[in-house]
């Protein structure tokens, strides 16, 4: 076939008479051959059924005002914005209209950072859809099917982890169970971690003599991760060896806590016991990672009974030694368990510098880290106050809002930034708050850049959920 028009295209370039054919029989051929080397194939024949129509359902959808505010939030593709517009959807029992379902559901296909707050406005209908496309399968809804633990450790990862969390959370004694009689037949240390992670869901004094047992273990991951969940563990025995080491390591001077020269830590290298209670990635060598271990180790009541004080008497006692660094780093780990832990993130920001100090400000609650970054940034330049403020999650709470905004305002604008209002404050701040101080943000900052019209968004989503959602879409 293709040769037979090839023939055809050469008769045509050197025309019908030359070729030894008459134009008619020509054109008649190039029409047949043309069709048949080039037309279209007539698409098969299917035998499948239509598909089931969409599932009746009752969810309220969101109003036109909210739905205009999410067509300008997907025209922007700004992801903070859509992760507040579905929050907020959530919070008030909305679903999006399933015009814009097929929008939300492409987005977070290709970011995966964004599925757990889209899988939540996508309602009854939305799952139906997502269940005809293998690509939005991860949308599909429905309860996750429950795992067997045996069967579990076949999984890959992170589906692995998910199903034995999954069980631990039903069956917290037989999950424990279960993770003693399997521990020491797992060849692989993955699998052993595995196990020892999975007991992090619902963690109790109960599980504390497995965790023991995976302090033994060789391999560092595994090792680890049972210290971790250890000196997460109130009243543990990993606490009472590291208050005893803290008692002979550590004297009290009129300048804080020192290493005693013929302690604990006068030594170059722990004794195995010390060095089980230690981590192994390399972050806990030398005598400051041992005391930063040790401090790790114990809740923050350990000092104020000790000083017998509060916390932020013995916070001030901490952040005057020589090893102050040390001491707040390991307290830091341990703040959830401070009766007020305020003083204690103050005093370790301090001690600290640099990435140290935004390492250990991510490690907090996420007000509790807005408020300390305020209180400390009273000499930061513009862009550590920037970075920092950048790893609080969105959105802030309203007091974390009028902290920053005060910090920001009182600093000092680089020259790439002059008279421009943070981008960062605009977009992750509580809307209420900013609207509230709207003339003081732009006589700050008289700059109107696009930045405001982000602001100008966030207040009109908020407005727009505040009042009474429609019914279910016809």
């Amino acid at each position: 076939m293709t040769a037979d028009w090839d023939a055809a295209v050469r008769d045509l370039l050197v025309g019908a008479h030359r070729a030894g054919t008459s134009p008619t029989e020509l054109l008649d051929r190039c029409a047949a051959l043309g069709v048949a080397a080039h037309g279209a194939w007539l698409p098969p024949v299917v035998d499948d059924p239509l598909l089931a129509p969409a599932p009746t359902d009752r969810d309220h959808v969101a109003g036109p005002a909210a739905r205009e505010v999410l067509a300008r939030i997907l025209d922007l593709d700004d992801q903070f914005l859509l992760t507040e517009w579905c929050g907020l959807a959530t919070a008030r029992r909305t679903v999006a209209h399933p015009k814009e379902v097929p929008a939300l559901l492409g987005l977070a296909t290709t970011h995966p950072g964004l599925r757990q707050a889209v899988t939540a406005v996508l309602g009854t209908r939305g799952r139906w859809l997502a269940a005809l496309r293998p690509g939005w399968a991860w949308a599909a809804g429905g309860p996750v099917a429950d795992v067997d633990p045996e069967d579990a450790l076949d999984l890959p990862g992170p589906a692995r982890q998910a199903a034995l969390r999954r069980a631990r959370a039903a069956d917290p004694d037989g999950v424990r169970a279960f993770v003693a009689a399997r521990f020491t037949a797992q060849r692989r240390a993955v699998d052993r971690q595995a196990l020892v992670n999975a007991l992090e869901t619902n963690l109790s004094p109960a599980d504390e003599p497995l965790l023991e047992q995976a302090l033994d273990d060789r391999a560092i991951g595994v090792h680890d991760e049972a210290l971790r969940l250890l000196r997460g563990l109130p009243g543990a025995r990993l606490a009472a060896r590291a208050a005893e080491r803290l008692h002979r390591g550590l004297r009290l001077t009129a300048n804080g806590f020192d290493v005693r020269p013929d302690g604990l830590w006068a030594s170059a290298e722990p004794e195995p016991d010390e060095a089980r209670d230690l981590l192994r990635d390399g972050s806990e060598a030398g005598v400051e990672g041992r005391v930063r271990g040790a401090a790790a180790s114990v809740p923050p009541s350990h000092w104020t009974d000790r000083l017998g004080t509060d916390d932020a008497g013995a916070a001030r006692v901490l952040e005057r030694g020589p090893w102050a660094a040390a001491l707040l780093r390991g307290v830091a780990r341990r703040l959830r368990l401070a009766v007020d832990a305020g003083p204690w993130a103050l005093a370790a920001t301090r001690a600290l510098t640099g990435m140290e100090q935004l390492e250990m400000l991510a490690a907090l609650p996420a007000d509790l880290a807005a408020l300390t970054i305020a209180e400390v940034a009273r000499h930061w330049n513009y862009d550590l106050l920037d970075h920092a403020c950048a790893q609080l999650p969105a959105p802030w709470s309203p007091a974390a809002t009028e902290a920053l905004l005060d910090r920001y305002a009182a600093t000092r604008d680089p020259r790439w930034r002059a008279a421009r209002p943070p981008a960062v404050l605009l977009a992750r701040g509580d809307a209420a708050v900013l609207g509230a101080c709207w003339d003081r943000i732009t006589a700050r900052w008289p700059e109107h850049t696009a930045d405001l019209d982000v602001l100008r968004l966030r207040v009109r989503l908020r407005d727009a959920f505040a009042t009474r959602p429609e019914g279910p879409p016809p």
